[in-house]
């Protein structure tokens, strides 16, 4: 019985350490997104994605634009503090995707990104970005927390389903 308590203690401290430790990959990843923006640190703020992360938005014209991480990182002045402040508004994740939501507050507008990250070889890295740029006083929009459940046909005995390989998941 002793062993069987140890047993099951070692299991939940592992499953939570596993939890932790994602969760920080998630946070630190997008803190490197952010921190080496504000800060100038060129080489934190791509290491905080993989190299062909998309970027996107919408143009003053009304079309999608888009725009490289090298790109973007050669807008930013190596060492020069930008006037802005950053906060992760929310996160979360399931398996190997993670998403989260930034806000990034200049003197006269926000910008809200919306990120998707993968766990890459052990590794949490954003391999999307789609942002707005808003007014200072609006605020993100949420809906909270809601049920995915959607009413389906009655359930039938269904073949045990098989197991799939995260190397050729194309996501349908």
């Amino acid at each position: 019985m002793k062993n069987l308590i140890l047993s099951l203690l070692l299991l939940f401290c592992t499953t939570l350490s596993y939890a932790q430790s994602d969760e920080q990959g998630i946070l630190t990843a997008v803190n490197d997104y952010l921190d080496g923006g504000t800060n100038g640190d060129i080489n934190q703020f791509k290491g905080a994605f993989v190299a062909d992360a998309i970027q996107r938005s919408i143009g003053r014209n009304g079309t999608v634009i888009g725009m490289s991480v090298e790109s973007l990182a050669s807008k930013i002045t190596p060492g020069k503090t930008m006037s802005r402040e950053t906060s992760v508004l929310s996160w979360s994740y399931a398996g190997i995707a993670a998403t989260a939501i930034t806000e990034t507050v200049y003197p006269s507008s926000k910008i809200i990104d919306l990120l998707n990250l993968l766990k890459i070889n052990g590794e949490w890295k954003i391999v999307s970005r789609v942002y707005s740029r808003i007014e200072s006083d609006e605020s993100l929009s949420s809906s909270g927390q809601v049920s995915a459940s959607v009413p389906s046909a009655p359930k039938t005995k269904t073949a045990p389903k098989k197991k799939v390989e995260a190397a050729v998941d194309d996501g349908w």
